[in-house]
């Protein structure tokens, strides 16, 4: 998830302010600045009905999972749904032959065998490899190597995602393996045009997309799809692509006679509400794109803060989150994305009370990135303003601090990204069935 956003393509951020919350006794330097008082574009009553669409205190599963298994791969979302994330998050990209992929990686060294497969081809992006190309790729065995501690067998061989996939695992369904557990190929009869004759050829084949079939170990949990258009400059046109393949899979809400009904009992679970699929980016452009050929679906700005002196304007950060949150509100983003602090990431910290403020003064949802430990969740939830006491604890928790803030819920986050969903359940007191090792032994890994 870690990028860069930018408006008017320069870059938001300048200082971050010295501020922490991990003691009682911190002290502020925004009461110079004047992020109570500089103007602020609030979203419109049509974006608020939007807004309403997803329920507070969200759970996102970042890439499925990238501690417990490998990321975006059906193993991962698997893990993720079962697991209770409310949303499966993934990282847009598309193949050589058009098709929408699950990856967060341009280039494929770090997560799959492609040194060994495709050794001459092996720096090239994802987009110059077909679909079928791409399922030669080993995308688990990787994780084995890198998180050993996690390391399970049936990882190996786990192959990179497609959007198409993701939708169906999210409703309950799975690859289907032969004997060996090799997924089961899709042979296609399709038209296809030759570029260089433009004559039509009706040919069938496989293209690179498997069979699905129910998830015998489904556990009914129906988690809806946070998209994230990665390098959208890379791929151009992803935006309108994505529009006409959610319509086609019964997903996209703005084309209600192609939308998937919930079976009887699924009404009310998130892949079936007006909040199934939420939309985000780093890139401005994208998300104007996205306003155009995605309306009133939430759409969520990602921010980050880039410290790097020989790019740091000379505005202030107040000015900057400003002009960052009004553009937001220009293209109907009704959630923004900021960062955190804190292992084992150490981004820089876009979510202080003072900022979150802001973000909720414009009447947008905070869903900050990544929650990795309980301290994290503490932190941002402002337990430590409350004794360490969390709301989920004690929804009367009492102030036990002094400060210059005056303390309330518009200061804190509104749901996060997640590598371990596991660990956001227990902090939100949600119901937790098995371990997240017991969750994966019975997916069959």
């Amino acid at each position: 998830m870690k990028n860069l956003f930018s408006v008017n393509f320069s870059i938001i951020a300048l200082t971050i302010l010295s501020f922490s919350i991990y003691s009682c006794k911190e002290k502020t330097q925004t009461k110079k600045y004047t992020y109570k008082t500089i103007p602020l574009e609030k979203i419109s009553p049509e974006a608020e009905k939007v807004r309403d669409y997803v329920k507070m205190d969200v759970i996102i599963a970042h890439r499925g999972t990238t501690f417990w298994a490998p990321e975006e791969t059906e193993a991962a979302f698997r893990w993720g749904r079962n697991m209770g994330a409310d949303y499966l998050e993934i990282d847009l990209q598309r193949t050589k032959d058009g098709f929408l992929l699950a990856l967060h990686d341009n280039n494929l060294q770090r997560t799959t065998n492609i040194e060994e497969v495709y050794p001459e081809r092996k720096n090239l992006p994802v987009s110059e490899f077909t679909l079928a190309e791409l399922r030669e790729l080993d995308a688990g065995s990787w994780f084995n190597t890198s998180v050993p501690e996690n390391a399970r067998e049936r990882f190996k061989n786990q192959k990179i995602s497609t959007l198409e996939e993701v939708l169906k695992i999210a409703e309950g369904y799975r690859i289907k393996r032969d004997a060996n557990n090799n997924p089961v190929k899709l042979i296609e009869t399709f038209d296809e045009i030759d570029s260089a004759t433009n004559k039509k050829t009706t040919i069938t084949k496989w293209r690179g997309r498997y069979q699905m079939e129910p998830d015998l170990q489904d556990n009914g949990n129906r988690p809806g799809v946070y998209a994230e258009t990665k390098e959208p400059q890379l791929f151009d046109g992803i935006e309108k692509e994505l529009a006409l393949f959610l319509t086609e899979k019964g997903w996209n809400i703005n084309s209600p006679e192609t939308l998937k009904k919930a079976p009887t009992g699924d009404e009310y679970k998130i892949a079936y509400t007006k909040g199934r699929f939420i939309l985000q980016s780093f890139s401005p452009e994208s998300i104007a794109k996205l306003d155009t050929y995605l309306p009133k679906i939430p759409k969520c700005m990602l921010l980050w803060y880039d410290d790097d002196p020989a790019k740091i304007p000379q505005d202030s950060l107040v000015k900057s989150l400003a002009n960052a949150i009004n553009y937001a509100v220009k293209y109907n983003c009704q959630i923004i994305g900021p960062s955190i602090s804190g292992p084992p990431n150490n981004y820089n910290n876009l979510a202080s009370p003072w900022m979150c403020d802001m973000y909720h003064r414009a009447g947008m949802l905070i869903h900050a990135y990544s929650f990795d430990t309980e301290e994290q969740l503490k932190r941002y939830n402002g337990d430590y303003f409350y004794g360490g006491i969390s709301r989920f604890e004690n929804p009367n928790r009492k102030v036990n601090t002094t400060n210059n803030y005056k303390i309330q819920r518009s200061l804190f986050i509104d749901g996060g990204f997640t590598n371990l969903t596991d660990l956001s359940l227990k902090y939100y007191h949600r119901p937790v069935d098995k371990t997240a090792q017991e969750v994966l032994t019975e997916l069959g890994y």
